[in-house]
């Protein structure tokens, strides 16, 4: 390997645990698991090579698993790092592993579902609802959005993902993973290593799956460069799973609009990242804000109970310091279904948005950071 650091993936092992079956490898003399209670899990040597394949690349490093990795694994690999190289500029060393041939024989049963990962979010329900696909079982990842040892949201978003599933027949499954505790996964931005991420719980879940769908939060109209991306999330498949995304083709407000008379959506819709609150929608960051600025374009905020109330809009516009959804601010800023002081905030949204975009990089991420330290929520 010519003395390119290497970061090592032991072989993943089985196990049981307080919370149901575990797969765990050790990375780096770190350990990294997910376990689930009510899905079984495989050993996977593609799930551990998935995760680290970014984080290995902005460290100049090469993988090394001592697990066999499958061979269309492999030779996608090399596409998807020649993309992130195209995006990052970041080296490319390709995985090492033992040959192929040395893998046991597969036991994977036959029959096997089609699997969505589900978040409760606008993609996932979209994914779910408005794509025309035949969903079996809808997964819900712990350890991803919501940490591992923030156990209300868990139980609420769980509960919800039940409930859902139920309505709809079909089946759920519940996987907590501590792979964001990773030091590796912490130097690497998770904007850039989330599609890894999201492979390597496919991977594992290969007894129960032989498809993982991705819900799309990157549409084709857009060139922006993303870790879970429809150029590179198919990339992670391998001969016993795969992946593939859905609702590319949608940019985020054409999903809402999809939504908007979805009484399961009306209902569960969890968007929120500023985590102000304990179960759900804070209702009032830049994410809640716009999704109900959307709903209220559509006639139909009122009638999420997720979320406040149209009469507080237009203040928590003025909250927002700046968006990067200049298209949709500036289309909605417009729109005669939109209450006039509404109109007016989201275009002077807009107006601060583009101002602060057009600032030299180096001196907008110092601004953004001290705006998120002025206005990051302290509860309610």
């Amino acid at each position: 390997m010519g003395g390119t650091m290497t970061i090592r993936i032991g072989t993943p092992a089985w196990s049981t645990s307080e919370g149901g079956q575990r797969v765990t490898a050790d990375v780096d003399g770190v350990p990294v698991w997910f376990e689930s209670p009510d899905l079984p899990l495989v050993p996977s040597a593609e799930s551990f090579a998935s995760l680290f394949l970014v984080p290995a690349m902005a460290r100049g490093a090469t993988i090394f698993s001592q697990a066999p990795l499958d061979a269309l694994w492999l030779e996608n690999s090399r596409e998807l790092m020649a993309i992130f190289h195209e995006w990052w500029h970041y080296p490319i060393f390709a995985p090492q592993a033992p040959a192929d041939a040395a893998r046991p024989a597969s036991t994977l049963p036959e029959s096997r579902a089609r699997a969505l990962f589900f978040s409760g979010g606008v993609d996932s329900f979209h994914g779910l609802l408005s794509c025309g696909e035949q969903v079996e079982l809808l997964v819900f990842l712990q350890g991803f959005d919501i940490p591992i040892h923030d156990q209300p949201r868990a139980d609420a978003a769980l509960a919800s993902l039940r409930a859902i599933a139920s309505e709809l027949g079909m089946r759920s499954g519940f996987v907590r993973t501590n792979l964001r505790e990773h030091p590796l996964l912490q130097q690497a931005p998770w904007e850039r290593t989330n599609g890894g991420a999201l492979a390597s719980v496919a991977h594992v879940l290969a007894g129960v799956a032989h498809e993982l769908l991705i819900a799309s939060s990157i549409a084709t109209s857009t060139e922006e460069a993303w870790g879970s991306h429809w150029r590179t999330d198919k990339l992670f498949s391998s001969s016993r799973m795969e992946l593939r995304q859905v609702g590319e083709t949608h940019r985020r407000m054409h999903k809402i609009q999809a939504l908007a008379h979805e009484p399961l959506a009306r209902r569960h819709l969890r968007v929120c990242w500023a985590n102000a609150t304990a179960t759900g929608n804070c209702s009032r960051c830049a994410k809640c804000t716009i999704t109900r600025l959307v709903l209220a374009h559509a006639g139909v905020l009122d009638a999420f109970t997720v979320f406040d109330g149209s009469a507080t809009l237009a203040r928590d516009l003025d909250g927002i310091r700046s968006d990067k959804r200049f298209q949709t601010l500036d289309e909605l800023s417009r729109s005669p279904r939109l209450e006039p002081h509404v109109r007016a905030a989201t275009r002077a949204l807009y107006k601060r948005s583009v101002r602060i975009h057009s600032l030299p990089v180096r001196v907008r991420r110092a601004l953004i950071r001290k705006l998120l330290e002025w206005t990051r929520p302290i509860g309610r």
